[in-house]
Parts: structure tokens; C-alpha cells; sequence
């Protein structure tokens, strides 16, 4: 079921998420990808989770939305909205990323995206699965530091424990096909009483795990202090 987050939305310039086009998508990623990958996928536990469900991703390459979303909706049983880059809201795009869900963001001027990020908490909160790439940029064979501002902004402070689900992306090497690896961590609950950085740090240490990849930024120092 799409709960969505539709107030507002034209304030917003986003047309809403649309099933028809989300079919698509999920249809590319899972049936025409597989000409170009061997897509393999580790679960530690059931992810079939309902309310919001925030999913931390590894980002590794721009394959990683077309090949994660239709594994996503097969685990979750819902289809997901996800954080992208504003680029892929340019006009030749006529709209496909935003209506699969996307939500653009300026990376390198997050302050000039305010309404957008409003808009990914809403709906996150309003009970949808949402995908952030915590490291806001690919990082291809190596950790990027876990970004802690849109982290905090998006979770917020939630009155129930927020589902978080941790997710990584091994990409293999291959000629014809090439072989992919998607591993979904164990649910983690974040709670307002929880520091932000504190956690995601954790979250950035099982992405790096789930990816076969190090970690190698240092760990917030916790304040005794809630």
C-alpha cells in the first residue's frame, strides 16, 4: 500500500510517486538489468516491515537505484521513495525519477532544498519506506563519510521508535555480467532520546560491513547529556 505524502506537493514542484511508473522501474531493474548483472541478495531477517522504514544504502554506482529498487519491493512488499540528486529532475527526464519517487536534493547546497527534505520527512513519517545514501556522493570501492545533518533532519525525532534498515552494495567484477551483492542488515529503532551522530556512525560501520568495505572515520564522542 502507497501511503503518500501528497499535501503540498505542488508547492514542492513534485508531481507525487506513481505506481504505474514505479512498475517500470521495478520491471527494468529486475528483468532487463539481468542482461548486465548477476544480482544476488543476503538477508539477515525478514525486512517485510510496515510504518516508516528509513533505509541507510551504501552508494557505489549509479546502477544502484535501478538494481536495489526491485529487490526493495520483493523484501519490503512496498515500494520505496528515495532521496536523489537534482539532476535527474532536469526536463529530459520528463519526470520519470520523480514520479518513481524520487525526492531531489542539491548535494552541494542542501540549505537551497529545504522544501524537498520536507518533504522526504513527511513522507517518511507518514508511514513509507525511504532510501537515503547517507554518503550523499558514489563512492566506488571504498567508504564516503556518512553525512550526519540530513540523517538528523529526515529522522527527526520520532515519537515511536523509527525502523532503520542498513544496506550494503558489493559490486563484482565481470565481463558480459557482472555480479552484484545486495545485503540487508537486521532492524535497528531510532529514538529521539538517541544521538544522531552516535548512530549513524553505527549505521556507516554495518554498511561498510554489509559492503565488504572499511570504515575508517572516527567515531563521535558520546555526550552524557540527552
Amino acid at each position: 500500500m502507497l501511503v503518500s505524502a501528497m499535501k503540498d506537493l505542488n508547492s514542492m514542484q513534485h508531481p507525487g510517486k506513481s505506481l504505474f511508473v514505479s512498475k517500470i522501474l521495478y520491471f527494468v531493474g529486475k528483468y532487463l538489468y539481468w542482461l548486465r548483472f548477476n544480482v544476488k541478495v543476503e538477508v539477515e531477517e525478514e525486512i517485510d516491515l510496515q510504518g516508516p522504514v528509513l533505509v541507510l544504502s551504501k552508494h557505489s554506482s549509479n546502477h544502484d537505484i535501478v538494481i536495489g529498487y526491485p529487490v526493495l519491493v520483493n523484501h519490503i512488499k512496498r515500494h520505496p521513495w528515495c532521496i536523489i540528486k537534482d539532476s535527474l529532475a532536469k526536463p529530459f527526464f520528463f519526470g520519470f525519477f520523480l514520479k518513481i519517487g524520487g525526492i531531489p536534493v542539491d548535494r552541494k547546497n542542501p540549505e537551497k532544498s529545504k522544501k524537498q527534505l520536507l518533504l522526504t520527512k513527511k513522507t517518511l513519517h507518514d508511514g513509507n519506506v525511504m532510501v537515503i545514501f547517507p554518503e550523499q556522493s558514489r563512492y566506488p570501492g571504498k567508504m564516503g563519510r556518512g553525512k550526519v545533518p540530513g540523517f538528523r533532519f529526515v529522522a527527526g525525532k520520532p515519537t515511536e521508535p523509527l525502523a532503520v534498515v542498513c544496506a550494503g552494495y558489493e559490486y563484482g567484477k565481470g565481463l558480459l555480467r557482472r555480479d552484484v551483492t545486495i545485503r540487508f542488515g537486521r532492524k535497528k529503532e531510532y529514538t529521539k532520546q538517541m544521538q544522531p551522530d552516535v548512530f549513524l556512525h553505527e549505521c556507516m560501520l554495518e554498511i561498510a560491513s554489509l559492503s565488504n568495505l572499511t570504515y575508517t572515520f572516527p567515531a563521535p564522542q558520546a555526550s552524557n547529556s540527552e
